[in-house]
């Protein structure tokens, strides 16, 4: 029989330290890796003078700024390729219920100047972690007024009932 003085745990070693690494990695990718998230147009309009109008939600147009990037996404047609050209939120405004976005487009085709256009914008709003997405996912599932507090100082408001 061997003995266990004389057996080698490198490899275990090896492997362990391995793994401690990828998991070490994993958590800094979760915490402090950057996922962009966009909020996206419901229409879009080219004018002829090169001004493009995108019209966006009313709780889509609170995130949005002056001066955000955005994407223009253009579809030709069938069997086309996509056009993408980028941009910047130049002014947000509301006109007769609708929220409109003006954007400043670089290097608009001229034939999409004259047309009929089709597409989205696609404005970056925010940067989050992947831990912050996961927060706020299951945050939309827990009902706020049924939790428990946390802190002492913290006391659960009484609600008025119609009984008494």
């Amino acid at each position: 029989m061997r003995s266990l003085r004389a057996d080698s745990f490198r490899i275990t070693r090896l492997g362990l330290l391995l793994g401690i690494l990828l998991m070490i990695g994993l958590l800094a990718w979760f915490f402090f890796a950057k996922v962009t998230l966009y909020e996206h147009s419901t229409s879009i309009e080219i004018r002829p003078d090169g001004q493009v109008i995108a019209t966006f939600s009313e709780e889509g147009l609170r995130r949005i700024r002056q001066g955000q990037a955005v994407v223009l996404r253009l579809d030709q047609g069938a069997n086309m390729p996509v056009i993408t050209i980028p941009g910047m939120v130049y002014d947000t405004q509301k006109i007769a219920g609708k929220v409109i976005l003006m954007l400043f487009a670089v290097d608009l085709p001229e034939e999409l100047l004259s047309g009929n256009v089709s597409g989205r914008a696609e404005v970056e709003v925010e940067y989050v972690s992947p831990a912050q997405l996961i927060v706020r996912a299951t945050g939309r599932y827990l009902d706020s007024s049924n939790q428990i507090p946390v802190s002492p100082q913290t006391f659960p408001t009484p609600t008025p009932r119609g009984d008494l």
